[in-house]
C-alpha cells in the first residue's frame, strides 16, 4: 500500500514538472524582475515604469502559480549567459536588392506574371526572431550570420515590445520581424539626453541596437521599443499565403508590418506609391520588399545562399542631403593617377557622419562644375558609398570661387 501511495504521489508531481518553454521563460523573467527588484527596494531607484514592471510580474507570477517548482530552486529556470549564441531553426537569409524598376520587372517575370506579389516598407531596424512554445516568448535571436544569432530574449521582454504570452496559450509560432524605434521615440530620447548632458544618440536603427546590448533592463523599458513581424517561419497548419500568414500573426497578439497584395503588373505602381508615402512612417525605413504571396510558389523558387528567389528588397531613390563643398584634395593612386576627392562640411546620412566623397576623376569634377562654397547635393549611394550628384545652382552668390587644378607632379630627380 505504501509502495502504491509513493508512486500516486511521484506520479503527481511528475505530471507538474513545468515544460521546457515555461522553464525558459521564467529565467528570462527572473533576470529583468531581479534588477528591477534590486533597484526599487534596495538603491530606492526604481528603473522601470509601475505598468511595465507590473505586466512582467503578473506574467511571472502566473508561471509560479501553475508550476510551483520553479519558485522551489533559484537555479530551475535560469537565464542564460548574456550574449549566448543561439542556432537558427532554418538559415535566416538576405534579401536581393534592386536599385531600378527594370530590376523589378525582371524579378516580378521570373516568379511568374500571373501571381499576387506583397508589397511592403522595408523597416530600418534589427532583425529579430522570436520564438513562442506553448504560447510563451521563450527565445528571442539577433540574425547573426544566418546560422546563429545572439540571445537577447531578456531584453526584449524588458522593452515590452512583444507580448510575453500569445492570445493563444496552446500557440506554436517561429517569427522573424524588425525591432526598431521610431523617430517619435527617438526624438523623445535625444531630449532627455540633452536635458542630462549626455551626448547625443545619431539615428534610431543604431540606438535600437545599442539598446538591445544595455544592461539597465530599466532604460531599455523606457526607451518605447517597438517590433513588427514580416515573416512567419513556422507553426501550427501553416496558411497558403503570405497575406493569411500576416494575419495569422496578429490574431495571436503580434504586431505585423502593413502589406498590400496586388497584381503582378501594379507591383511597379505601388512601390511608388510607398515611396512618396516614406515621409509619414513612423519609423525610418530603407526600402520595399516585394514577395510571391503564394508560400507554396515562394518554396519552390528555392534559395541561393544569400537570399530567397521570391522576394526582392526595392532600394528606395537617394533623397539628396544639401552641404557646403569646402576644398577638393587630390589623391594619387599607385599608377600616378590623380583622383579628386571632395571635402564638405558633415553631414548625417543613415546614421553616419560624411565628410568627403570622391569624385573618380578630373573630367568628373569638371562636368559637375564645382566651386568652392557650392551647395552640393550628396547622397550614399548604395546605402553605402558617398556620392555628389549636383549642385544647387540656386544658393549661388557670386562668391564661390573655381576649383584649382591639381599640382603639377615634381619632376624625376628633384
Amino acid at each position: 500500500m505504501r509502495l502504491v501511495l509513493m508512486l500516486v504521489v511521484l506520479f503527481h508531481f511528475s505530471s507538474l514538472a513545468a515544460p521546457s518553454s515555461v522553464r525558459e521563460q521564467a529565467g528570462y523573467l527572473r533576470a529583468v524582475l531581479n534588477q528591477a527588484d534590486e533597484a526599487y527596494h534596495n538603491a530606492g531607484s526604481p528603473i522601470m515604469g509601475d505598468a511595465a514592471y507590473d505586466g512582467l510580474r503578473t506574467q511571472y507570477e502566473r508561471l509560479l502559480a501553475q508550476y510551483p517548482e520553479l519558485g522551489r530552486a533559484d537555479h530551475v529556470g535560469a537565464a542564460p549567459a548574456r550574449n549566448e549564441r543561439v542556432e537558427h531553426s532554418s538559415n535566416v537569409l538576405s534579401l536581393k536588392k534592386a536599385y531600378a524598376d527594370a530590376e523589378v520587372e525582371r524579378f516580378v517575370s521570373e516568379c511568374g506574371e500571373e501571381r499576387l506579389f506583397c508589397v511592403e516598407p522595408k523597416i530600418d531596424g534589427l532583425s529579430l526572431v522570436l520564438r513562442y512554445r506553448e504560447g510563451l516568448l521563450v527565445k528571442a535571436v539577433t540574425r547573426g550570420n544566418g546560422k546563429s544569432g545572439v540571445d537577447v530574449t531578456s531584453a526584449v521582454l524588458a522593452s515590452g515590445a512583444v507580448p510575453a504570452q500569445l492570445k493563444s496559450a496552446a500557440d506554436f509560432l517561429e517569427v522573424r520581424g524588425e525591432l526598431f524605434m521610431s523617430r517619435a521615440a527617438f526624438d523623445r530620447l535625444n531630449v532627455r539626453r540633452a536635458r542630462q548632458g549626455e551626448p547625443l544618440l545619431k539615428s534610431p536603427r543604431s540606438t535600437a541596437v545599442g539598446t538591445l546590448r544595455l544592461l539597465d533592463f530599466g532604460e531599455i523599458s523606457r526607451r518605447n521599443l517597438e517590433f513588427r513581424v514580416f515573416e512567419l517561419l513556422a507553426g501550427r497548419a501553416m496558411p497558403a499565403t503570405h497575406t493569411e500568414a500576416l494575419a495569422r500573426v496578429r490574431r495571436s497578439g503580434l504586431e505585423t508590418v502593413e502589406s498590400r497584395a496586388v497584381q503582378s503588373a501594379e507591383v511597379v505602381s505601388a512601390i511608388a506609391d510607398l515611396n512618396r508615402q516614406r515621409g509619414s512612417f513612423l519609423f525610418e525605413s530603407d526600402g520595399i520588399v516585394i514577395r510571391l504571396d503564394d508560400r507554396a510558389a515562394y518554396a519552390s523558387l528555392g534559395a541561393t545562399a544569400h537570399h530567397p528567389r521570391g522576394a526582392l528588397a526595392r532600394k528606395y531613390k537617394e533623397a539628396p542631403v544639401e552641404t557646403r563643398l569646402i576644398s577638393v584634395e587630390w589623391k594619387r593612386g599607385e599608377t600616378g593617377r590623380l583622383t579628386p576627392v571632395a571635402c564638405f562640411e558633415p553631414v548625417e546620412l543613415k546614421g553616419a557622419t560624411i565628410r568627403r566623397a570622391s569624385l573618380h576623376s578630373r573630367a568628373h569634377l569638371r562636368a559637375l562644375d564645382l566651386r568652392l562654397g557650392d551647395w552640393v547635393l550628396v547622397v550614399r549611394a548604395g546605402g553605402s558609398v558617398p556620392e555628389i550628384t549636383g549642385v544647387n545652382v540656386a544658393r549661388r552668390t557670386g562668391d564661390e570661387k573655381p576649383v584649382p587644378d591639381p599640382p603639377a607632379r615634381p619632376a624625376s630627380g628633384q
